[in-house]
């Protein structure tokens, strides 16, 4: 392993004293539970930086939560309305923010390139909610941090995990005797784990933070230089454009479904598919818009752009073409996948598919190529993407998409990350011309 998969524990205190200790649990298994999965002693080397460790050791505990937070990999930040409403954790988690080397802005005041934040929903659904308004006690700039692990619906136990987590929150998981509370310990670790190294911070300290739930981001960003992202800028006709290794996604689309295509010529794919303007210009199948939304949305949200790519033709007849491209995307380091429409593979009555199964199946059995096939549901049924593996033969890279995006977007992009961290892990060396994501920095404690 080449870093150490440390994390920061941002938490108010208050929220640690009633009911009863359950965060100091929390951050304990945290803790033992990743030091077993990266083999570390935790006699010899500490994981986590918890503030009452600190301080019953008798260090200066403002000093090396400082510097803990400036260091640290990642932040696991325990989300209550108490926590929004303390200035030290808001420091903590401004901190990190400010270490995100692409931080920015989209038009609905949403930070966008966060990295290495892991936001943890410790109460009740209805503690985040006010007048029935959902999540409004969550500041909007949180808005696309993931804070509820994914589930691509094929661990019938670890999606009855989730459905727990998000209805009693981890407060009322926490229980080394709960599968549940042991399934969830098993996804937020693995994530800790898989993050990109992070930089330290170079001359930002706690003192000095701003508070994150005050600040006004949008105006320190635009101070700073940092757009407000907005609809993807329509490309100059003859400009070519070319995706960049572990930076860049390119998802090719296997559809009958109507939509336009950008004129901007590229060496990597037949063509690009032109999204839906706003003011209705570029009309699309809305099934089909929404789904190359939120990939969009679930890519920008990780630091990776994003090409909405087909081959000729768009639904092949034979698989020859397609594979080319996505095995000389995957040699070149990027992240390549294949969305296909349900109604044409594994095949739909009356669809008038044109292409024979075999084609796609052929791409999807073939080992020239990294990266998930992805079944969008776009008004299907669900299918059980693991029983239609086993029984067709196939590799386990099936990824069946639901229509609702709120959870469709929190699976696209635990999916994109993942698929960066294979490449990285699979390369002998840092693939040449790759550029280093945005990151996320861990955050440490201002206690009064």
């Amino acid at each position: 392993m080449a870093h150490l998969p440390t994390f920061f524990f941002s938490y108010a205190r208050q929220d640690n004293e009633t009911p009863g200790p359950y965060i100091s649990q929390f951050f304990k298994d945290l803790e033992i539970t990743l030091a077993q999965y990266v083999g570390v002693s935790l006699a010899e080397q500490k994981l986590g930086s918890f503030d009452r460790r600190v301080i019953e050791l008798g260090e200066n505990w403002r000093e090396v939560l400082s510097q803990r937070a400036a260091t640290d990999n990642s932040l696991v930040a325990i989300l209550t309305p108490l926590y929004t409403n303390r200035r030290e954790c808001g420091k903590e988690l401004a901190m990190f923010l400010l270490r995100s080397q692409n931080l920015g802005i989209d038009q609905n005041g949403m930070l966008t390139g966060v990295r290495n934040v892991v936001l943890i929903r410790w109460l009740p659904g209805n503690a985040y909610s006010i007048n029935g308004r959902k999540n409004s006690v969550i500041p909007d700039f949180l808005g696309l941090i993931q804070d509820v692990p994914p589930d691509d619906g094929t661990d019938e136990e670890r999606t009855q995990a989730i459905a727990k987590y998000q209805r009693k929150g981890m407060q009322g998981c926490v229980s080394p005797k709960d599968q549940a509370y042991l399934e969830l310990l098993n996804l937020i670790v693995t994530r800790i784990r898989d993050l990109e190294e992070l930089p330290p911070a170079a001359t930002l300290t706690l003192e000095d933070a701003p508070n994150a739930f005050a600040e006004d981001w949008r105006a320190r960003l635009a101070a700073a230089g940092s757009p407000v992202s907005g609809p993807p800028p329509v490309a100059d006709a003859g400009v070519t454009q070319a995706p960049r290794p572990l930076a860049s996604v390119v998802t090719f689309y296997i559809t009958q479904r109507p939509f336009t295509r950008d004129p901007t010529p590229v060496p990597f794919a037949d063509g690009l598919i032109a999204e839906g303007a706003p003011d209705g210009s570029n009309p699309i199948d809305p099934a089909f818009g929404a789904l190359l939304a939120d990939i969009r949305g679930a890519a920008g949200a990780e630091g990776f752009n994003v090409f909405h790519a087909v081959s000729n033709p768009v639904v092949p007849l034979i698989e020859t073409s397609l594979l080319q491209q996505l095995a000389s995307l995957s040699a070149e380091g990027v992240q390549t996948f294949v969305v296909v429409d349900p109604g044409i593979w594994p095949g739909a009555a009356g669809s008038g598919a044109q292409a024979p199964p075999s084609a796609i199946t052929r791409i999807i059995q073939s080992s020239d190529w990294t990266g998930s096939v992805l079944l969008p549901a776009l008004g299907n049924l669900t299918i059980n993407v693991h029983e239609m593996a086993a029984a067709m033969g196939l590799p386990s890279r099936l990824v069946w998409l639901p229509d609702s995006s709120d959870v469709r977007v929190p699976m696209l992009r635990r999916i994109f990350v993942d698929a960066r961290g294979h490449l990285l892990r699979n390369s002998s060396q840092m693939i040449s011309g790759a550029e280093r994501l945005p990151i996320l920095k861990a955050v440490a404690r201002e206690r009064a």
